[in-house]
């Protein structure tokens, strides 16, 4: 037996009261004066033995009265089948639901399962004493769950849940529960046990592996898993998209594909898919997808755009509503100013003959223009978005005037790209850059049995350099060969390797700026040093280096579980903001009324914001430039739009069952699970195991007959 109030338990002291007065009578005797005694005769005889018996009863009933109503104040009750947790002066309960954008699909009675989930947690609400301390967690983790709530409260906290992009594993609620724990203990106010009730869709993407999880490591926690399922097992979703040219020019032609993913046991046939840009439509098309498989669909972009356009993929797929819309941006972008300095042309026109000139070709894309040193107009530099340095040596006199040109080209952010001579010389770079310490000693690539080349090592996916250059993995890639020309030791980072671990491809830092703006590759791009502009990985990155001198190089979308956004931060600036001296400029990022600031730090030359998930939303955001302390009222500077989706883990809507879910915590100390289909069940459910018998009326009931009993002995005995 357990109480609501236990602290009216004090009470009982006051039993004393009425065994002091039996043990002394404080009844003072009063003197009747009377001539004649004769009447005395006639008054009925009392034994001093029945007179202690009756006084006896009056105590018992007088005690019985005081000891019923103490206990209906303090409302005893018999706890149900989860006791223990409940048990203690103020009972602490955990209550965990996900909020996740999966919750928002309609179940077979036609309620979301997020409104099934807030009506879970307030019948738990009802099956606990008043007195109970309620802390409630969603995948936002947001202050709230910190600070313990009555059941008034709770109900009204929990009718206040939104859905959200966030979803969290098992092992991440549960972890954030014992953290919790443990803070209360550090604080002084130890937890013995606790009650912990987590109401999910239970998706396997996101929840996790329950084997092997924190399930049952934290003996303090009675956990009940609490599924809230559809019988539905099928979705469509975008599961990814690419232009047919990765350079989105103005005036030029394009074609955007569309990939499309269904996740159900049947196929989908003629589900018509429409693309919105800047809100208006201006393509659709009909796709059949078979079970668990994929389908691509195309819209031709052959029509005027603006320079930053918002566009949306839509369809109609029923239940799973939430990923019907797919968000995205295309900036159009001028062509790249492409200029190659090389040491052996005779004439001032466009090489065709080199491999550098073949990659640029694509004149719908590049301005490309080959020059030889001895004849070329230095003003080009000047309208120059990427500079090609091709087998240029140092120590002659073209070279010493073309060094200050190239320093302020590199001052004003350009790119440069550097191909190592044959001769393996690296001392016009060291001018450039200003490092004299550069140095390289040739090597001998040729033995008995011809050229010695090494292969190159598969690139590093996780480098931002080669961020959505390859579908899916490089693992089984072919890489090209390369002669091992030169032992250098230049200062920078490694893109691309041989297989010995030596650099073939790197980026250098200059001290014109704090971001990699020149890259050097180890051998001249020819057939008898390299393969590599065979290769089908030489116009990725030579594409690459040229998007890298032009503009932000921005995706067409962010996934919501991107951690960090990376920006160059001086194409961020106008040429006035960048020769601002002491300037500092804060980032936000806009969407309606809505304003966030992320956290943000400028790191090598390039912007790192990190992506604030528990707030941010599905669709476009603008990115705002803001002086830091600005005392202009209007300093912000609007920058481009980007665009924000749900990760495609919530689209994959699979659940552990009922079935799977029990199988997984059998044998686990401490977990059970709730199967309920609706609220009524659940309510069901919490009586069959909860249900709590209060004993408060019984108690009251007998102190009133305890009442009763005392007067009938005054009156009768």
């Amino acid at each position: 037996m357990s109480f609501v109030y236990p602290s009216f338990l004090w009470g009982l002291l006051a039993l004393a009261i009425p065994i002091i007065i039996h043990l002394f009578n404080f009844r003072r005797t009063k003197k009747i004066y009377f001539s004649n005694n004769q009447f005395l005769k006639n008054v009925k005889e009392t034994t001093t033995s029945k007179l202690k018996v009756k006084h006896l009863l009056i105590l018992l009933a007088r005690l019985a009265f005081i000891t019923f109503l103490v206990l209906t104040f303090a409302q005893p009750y018999l706890p149900g089948e989860n006791d223990e947790a409940g048990s203690g002066e103020n009972p602490l309960v955990y209550l965990y639901l996900d909020n996740s954008l999966s919750m928002s699909s309609e179940l077979e009675n036609g309620v979301r399962g997020i409104d099934q989930g807030v009506g879970f947690v307030d019948e738990i609400a009802t099956y606990y004493p008043r007195n109970a301390q309620y802390k409630l967690l969603t995948n936002g983790f947001g202050g709230f769950s910190r600070v313990p709530k009555s059941n008034e409260e709770l109900i009204d906290l929990v009718a206040d849940v939104s859905l959200t992009g966030v979803a969290r594993s098992l092992d991440e609620v549960l972890q954030k529960i014992q953290s919790d724990v443990q803070l209360m203990g550090m604080q002084g106010s130890e937890v013995e046990r606790a009650d912990v009730y987590l109401i999910s869709d239970f998706q396997k993407s996101t929840i996790g592996e329950i084997q092997g999880s924190k399930l049952g490591e934290d003996t303090t926690l009675q956990v009940n898993l609490v599924p809230v399922q559809s019988s539905y097992r099928h979705n469509v979703f975008v599961d990814s998209m690419y232009l047919a040219n990765p350079f989105m020019m103005a005036g030029q032609a394009n074609e955007l594909t569309v990939a499309l993913r269904n996740e159900g046991s049947e196929s989908v046939e003629n589900l018509i898919v429409r693309l919105l840009i800047n809100e208006q439509q201006v393509g659709s098309g009909s796709v059949n997808i078979n079970a668990y498989a994929t389908n691509t669909v195309n819209f031709p972009l052959n029509f005027p755009l603006e320079q930053q356009n918002q566009c949306r993929i839509v369809f109609e797929d029923y239940p799973v509503t939430f990923d019907n819309e797919f968000f995205f941006t295309l900036n159009l972008g001028d062509k790249i100013n492409v200029l190659e300095i090389t040491s052996n042309l005779a004439a001032n026109r466009i090489n065709s003959t080199t491999n550098v000139a073949r990659v640029y070709a694509n004149e719908s894309v590049f301005n490309f223009q080959s020059f030889s040193i001895d004849n070329l107009d230095y003003s080009l530099l000047d309208n120059t978005n990427l500079l090609i340095l091709n087998e240029i040596e140092g120590g002659n006199q073209n070279a010493s005037v073309l060094l200050p040109y190239i320093r302020e080209f590199l001052e004003d952010e350009g790119h440069m790209v550097f191909i190592l001579p044959s001769s393996g010389d690296v001392s016009f770079l060291g001018e450039v850059t200003q490092n004299t310490s550069l140095a390289a000693q040739r090597q001998t690539y040729t033995d008995s049995t011809g050229v010695r080349t090494v292969a190159l090592a598969n690139p590093d996916l996780a480098n931002p350099f080669f961020d959505n250059m390859f579908e899916g993995g490089a693992d089984n890639f072919d890489m090209p060969f390369a002669v091992p020309l030169v032992n250098h030791n230049l200062p920078g980072s490694s893109l691309l390797r041989y297989k010995t671990g030596d650099p073939y491809l790197l980026s250098l830092r200059t001290p014109f700026t704090s971001g990699d703006q020149v890259f050097v590759f180890s051998t001249p791009l020819r057939q008898e040093f390299t393969s590599l502009y065979r290769h089908a990985i030489f116009v990725p990155v030579m594409y690459r280096l040229a998007s890298m001198s032009k503009s932000l190089d921005v995706p067409l979308y962010y996934p919501m579980d991107e951690n960090t956004i990376t920006l160059e931060a001086s194409r961020l600036l106008d040429s006035a903001s960048r020769t601002a001296t002491g300037q500092r400029y804060l980032y936000k990022l806009r969407r309606n009324e809505q304003e966030l600031i992320p956290s943000q730090r400028v790191v090598n030359g390039r912007l790192l914001m990190e992506v604030p998930q528990n707030v941010i939303e599905a669709g476009f955001y603008d990115l705002i430039r803001t002086e830091e302390a600005a005392d202009a009222a209007n300093s912000a500077v609007g920058l481009l739009s980007l665009s924000f989706n749900n990760t495609e883990l919530e689209s994959l809507v699979e659940p552990y069952t009922v079935d799977d879910l029990q199988q997984q915590i059998d044998g686990v100390k401490g977990v059970s699970l709730y199967e309920a289909d609706d609220v009524e069940g659940f309510t069901a459910l919490m009586q069959s195991k909860n249900d709590q018998v209060a004993l408060w009326k019984y108690a009251l009931l007998l102190a009133l007959a305890s009442l009763l009993v005392e007067i009938l002995l005054i009156r009768f005995l």
